[in-house]
C-alpha cells in the first residue's frame, strides 16, 4: 500500500513539473509584441481612443510571472488640452503560478509606475472620460452574428477564467483634473499608493502618500472585505489621515450600501496652532444617520482653549439643508483666538473707519442661500478684551431664504442688561443692527476703569445706558461701512472719579485730548454730573450735533463735529470751559478751544485758531454781545440734556429752568451765528471794519500771545 502511495505520488510530481517546465518553455517562446496591434485595435473598437504601447511587451519569468508593457498612452478626447488622457511609464502584472494550472489568472501584484492621468469636462460639462465608438460599415445584422459566435465559443470552453488582484501600486502618479468652463486645475500628485486584499475575504488596506495642489496627505484606510461588500453586510471602515497639517481619524460602520445607506461613525480632528491662521484645535464628534437625516453629537471642541459642546441635526432629505443646532460654552475668550498678546488699549478711532482700513473686496452673503438653519446658541461668559466679557450671552440664529436673523440677543454687561438684533439679507446685501443697554455700571463691563492707584478710574457711579440702532447695505465692505446709516448714543450717568494715567483707550485721539485740556491739573478727584457719546450716522458721515458732553462742577467740555467715514476726514471742535463766564477768563475761554483734525488714521489735535479768530473779529465788531454767545458755546448749562435732544434720552436729565432756560435756548441757536461770525464783519458791521482796523489787530495780537504763553494775563 505504502508503494502504492508513493509511486502514485511520483507520477503527480512528475506531472506537475512536466506541466511547469512546459509552461516554462511557452512562456519563453511567447512574443507579447505580436499581439500589440489586436490590443491597440480592440481599444480603439471599443473606446474610439487610440491606444499607443510604444515600449517593449514583455513576460518576465520567476516563481512569480510577470507581464511587463513599457511607454503606454490613450489618445484624449479632441476637445481636450492635453494631447493624451492616459500615461504610464511601465506597467507591470504579476501572476500567480499554480492559479494558471486551474486556468485561473489570479494577480499577484499590478504596478504602475509615473502614471499621469489628465481628466477635463468641457464647457458644456461633458467629461473626457466618456468614450464613443467609432462607427463602421458592420451591418446591425453581421453584428448580431459575431456576437452570437462569441457567445457560443465562450460557452463552448472548458473552464471560465477567474481573476483576483492581491496588490496595487502605483509610484510617482499625477492625476490632473481641469475645467475648461470654470478655468480651475485640480492636480494630485501620488508620492505612492499601496492597495492590498489577499482574497475576497480578506480585509482591505490601503496605505497613500500624496499632495493635493502641493498640500501633503498621507495615511491608511482599514476596511472589510470585497464579500461582505456585495453582501451589503454591515461594513466598517477606519481612516487616519494627516491633512493640511491637521490629523483626522474617522472610524464606523456603514449599513446597505447597496441600498438605503445609513451609518455611525466617531471623528477625531487636530490642528495644530497656527493652522489656516487659526488657534489649536481639538475635535471630537459622532455622527449618526442616513441620506435623509443626520445627528451629530459634538462632545468637545476645543479652540485655543475654549470648549463648545453641541447637538447637530441635518434634514438633507429636501432641495435645500435644514440645520437645527444647540450650541453651548462656559467661557469663550476671543482673545485666544489669535496669537496671544496684551490687548489692554483699544482704539476707537480705528472702530469707525472706512476708505483706508476697510478693503474694498466684494461682499458676498451668498452662502446665507445655501441653507436654512435654527440655531440656538448659549455662552456663559463671553470674554472680548482682557477688559471687557459678557455673561450669559444668548441668541436664536434663524436663516431663512437667504436672510439671517440674530434675534431675540441678550447679554449681561456689567450687571446691566443688553438686548438688541442683528440681521443680514443675501439678496440685496442690505444689513441692521440694533441694541439697547441698561444699567450697565462701566468700571465693572472695563475692568480697567476700576479704582487703582494712579490710573484714570471710576470710583464710584458709572451707570451707563446704550442705545445702536445702524443699517447699510453695499456690494463691499467699505461699502458697508460708508453707506452706514443710524444713531449710536452712550450716556454715563452721576459718577466719582479719579484723573490719572489711561490704561484703556490709549493710543488714539482721546488721551490727546485729555493731555491737551490738562483734566489731571484741573481736578484730580472730579464729581461728574453726566457724560454723553451720541453719533449720527447718515451714508457714511457721522454727526456729532453737540454730541460730547462732558459735565461736572468745576469743568464742562462740548464736543461738536463731524467724522467722514467716506474720505477718513475728522472735523471735530472740542470747547472746554473752567469756571463761571466773567470778564476775568473770557481770554482763557477763548484760548481753550481745540480743534481734531486730520484723517482717522492720523487725527491731529491742535488749538482751534480758526475759532479764535473768528471770536476775535467778533469781540472787535460787535463788542461783548457776540462774546457772550460765542461763550456760551462752552458754558452751556445742561450739555448732556443739550448732548441728547430729540433721541430716546431727551427725557433723561431735566431741562434748564428760569435764567438757564434761557441761557439754553441762546445756546442752542448759536451755531450758525459762529459759523457765519465771519460774514458778520463783511455785512451789517462792514462800515467798522473800515474804521476800525488797528483795534481788531491789536486785539487778535493780544488773544494770541495769550494763547502761545508771549505775554500775562490781564486783568
Amino acid at each position: 500500500m505504502a508503494k502504492a502511495l508513493k509511486i502514485t505520488f511520483g507520477i503527480l510530481s512528475f506531472l506537475i513539473f512536466a506541466t511547469i517546465i512546459g509552461l516554462v518553455i511557452f512562456i519563453q517562446n511567447f512574443d507579447l509584441n505580436t499581439y500589440k496591434a489586436k490590443i491597440e485595435k480592440l481599444v480603439f473598437e471599443q473606446t474610439g481612443r487610440t491606444l499607443a504601447i510604444k515600449g517593449n511587451a514583455d513576460i518576465k519569468l520567476s516563481l512569480i510571472p510577470t507581464i511587463e508593457l513599457s511607454e503606454l498612452s490613450l489618445s484624449n478626447a479632441s476637445w481636450a488640452t492635453d494631447e493624451d488622457m492616459l500615461q504610464i511609464k511601465r506597467a507591470e502584472v504579476s501572476l500567480g503560478l499554480l492559479p494558471l494550472l486551474r486556468k485561473d489568472i489570479e494577480i499577484e501584484e499590478i504596478v504602475l509606475l509615473e502614471p499621469v492621468v489628465n481628466l477635463a469636462v468641457n464647457a458644456q460639462g461633458q467629461g473626457n472620460w466618456v468614450f464613443e465608438s467609432p462607427q463602421d460599415e458592420t451591418t446591425v445584422s453581421d453584428k448580431k452574428q459575431n456576437d452570437e459566435q462569441q457567445t457560443a465559443q465562450a460557452a463552448g470552453a472548458p473552464l471560465a477564467f477567474s481573476i483576483v488582484a492581491k496588490q496595487l501600486y502605483i509610484e510617482n502618479g499625477a492625476v490632473r483634473y481641469v475645467d475648461l468652463k470654470s478655468k480651475t486645475t485640480t492636480k494630485v500628485n501620488i508620492k505612492n499608493l499601496d492597495l492590498t486584499a489577499q482574497d475576497m475575504d480578506s480585509q482591505i488596506n490601503l496605505k497613500y502618500d500624496v499632495s493635493y495642489n502641493g498640500d501633503e496627505i498621507k495615511g491608511n484606510i482599514t476596511a472589510d472585505s470585497i464579500n461582505t461588500l456585495l453582501k451589503n453586510e454591515p461594513y466598517h471602515i477606519n481612516l487616519n489621515a494627516n491633512a493640511f497639517g491637521t490629523t483626522l481619524k474617522v472610524g464606523g460602520i456603514l449599513s446597505d450600501l447597496m441600498g438605503d445607506l445609513s451609518f455611525d461613525l466617531s471623528t477625531f480632528v487636530s490642528s495644530p496652532q497656527g493652522n489656516f491662521d487659526l488657534p489649536k484645535i481639538d475635535l471630537k464628534a459622532k455622527a449618526a444617520g442616513n441620506l435623509n437625516l443626520i445627528n451629530i453629537a459634538l462632545e468637545k471642541l476645543d479652540m485655543g482653549g475654549n470648549v463648545i459642546t453641541a447637538k447637530i441635526k441635518a434634514d438633507i432629505s429636501g432641495k435645500k439643508p435644514f440645520v437645527s443646532a444647540n450650541i453651548s460654552s462656559k467661557v469663550f475668550d476671543l482673545t485666544l483666538l489669535s496669537t496671544p498678546k496684551k490687548t489692554a488699549s483699544i482704539n476707537l478711532i480705528t472702530s469707525a473707519h472706512a476708505a483706508t482700513f476697510v478693503p474694498d473686496e466684494k461682499l458676498d452673503l451668498s452662502v446665507l442661500n445655501a441653507l436654512n438653519a435654527n440655531i440656538k446658541l448659549n455662552i456663559d461668559q463671553l470674554i472680548l478684551t482682557e477688559d471687557i466679557d459678557l455673561q450669559n450671552l444668548q441668541t436664536t440664529i434663524a436663516l431663512q431664504s437667504g436672510i439671517l436673523n440674530l434675534n431675540p440677543l441678550s447679554a449681561v454687561a456689567g450687571g446691566g442688561e443688553i438686548t438688541g438684533n442683528l440681521s443680514l439679507n443675501a439678496s440685496n446685501n442690505d444689513m441692521s443692527l440694533n441694541l439697547n443697554g441698561q444699567n450697565i455700571i462701566v468700571q465693572d463691563f472695563i475692568k480697567s476703569l476700576q479704582p487703582k492707584k494712579d490710573n484714570f478710574s471710576i470710583v464710584s457711579g458709572g451707570q451707563t445706558d446704550l442705545h445702536v440702532a445702524l443699517k447699510s447695505s453695499g456690494a463691499t465692505y467699505q461699502n458697508i461701512v460708508q453707506n452706514l446709516s443710524g444713531q449710536v448714543l452712550l450716556v454715563v450717568g452721576q459718577s466719582r472719579l479719579q484723573a490719572g494715567a489711561l490704561k484703556y483707550l490709549r493710543g488714539n485721539f482721546i488721551t490727546q485730548l485729555l493731555s491737551t485740556l490738562q483734566l489731571q491739573a484741573k481736578d484730580p478727584k472730579m464729581s461728574m454730573k453726566c457724560a454723553v457719546l451720541r453719533g449720527d450716522f447718515d451714508n457714511g458721515k457721522i454727526t456729532l450735533p453737540k454730541g460730547i458732553a462732558f459735565d461736572s462742577k468745576k469743568m464742562t467740555i462740548v464736543g461738536d463735529g463731524t467724522i467722514n467715514l467716506k474720505n477718513d476726514k475728522l472735523d471735530i471742535a472740542i470747547k472746554p470751559f473752567n469756571g463761571s463766564l466773567t470778564d476775568v477768563n473770557v481770554a482763557q475761554a477763548l484760548s481753550s478751544l481745540v480743534k481734531i483734525g486730520g484723517t482717522i488714521e492720523n487725527p491731529a489735535i491742535k488749538l482751534d485758531n480758526a475759532s479764535v479768530v473768528k471770536n476775535v473779529v467778533g469781540v472787535a465788531m460787535t463788542g461783548p454781545v457776540f462774546i457772550g454767545s460765542q461763550l456760551l458755546l462752552d458754558a452751556d448749562p445742561a450739555p448732556c440734556y443739550t448732548a441728547l435732544k430729540d433721541t430716546k434720552f431727551s427725557n433723561m436729565f431735566e431741562a434748564p429752568k428760569g435764567v438757564k432756560s434761557t441761557t439754553q435756548n441762546v445756546y442752542q441757536g448759536t451755531s450758525d451765528v459762529v459759523e457765519n461770525g465771519v460774514d458778520l464783519i463783511t455785512g451789517t458791521a462792514g462800515n467798522v471794519v473800515e474804521g476800525g482796523a488797528d483795534l481788531i489787530g491789536g486785539t487778535a495780537k493780544g488773544v494770541f500771545n495769550l494763547i502761545t504763553g508771549s505775554s500775562k494775563k490781564k486783568k
